[in-house]
């Protein structure tokens, strides 16, 4: 039964990647008092990943 959960799981990550891959320019990041310029690619993961870690948060955060 976890096999659709899985194919739905790696199918999702391949659209994240390729998302990813076509943001490949540089962009300027204007943070605070912070101007640096970075790959898209880099920022959108970055943002993805601290989606995820807020979202597992957030799950495990009603569990208590």
């Amino acid at each position: 039964m976890k096999k659709p959960k899985v194919i739905v799981v790696l199918v999702l990550i391949l659209l994240i990647i390729i998302v990813l891959a076509q943001n490949a320019e540089a962009v300027d990041v204007n943070f605070l008092f912070w101007n640096f310029s970075a790959s898209a690619f880099i920022m959108y993961l970055i943002f993805y990943i601290i989606g995820v870690i807020s979202a597992a948060i957030g799950m495990f955060w009603r569990r208590i």
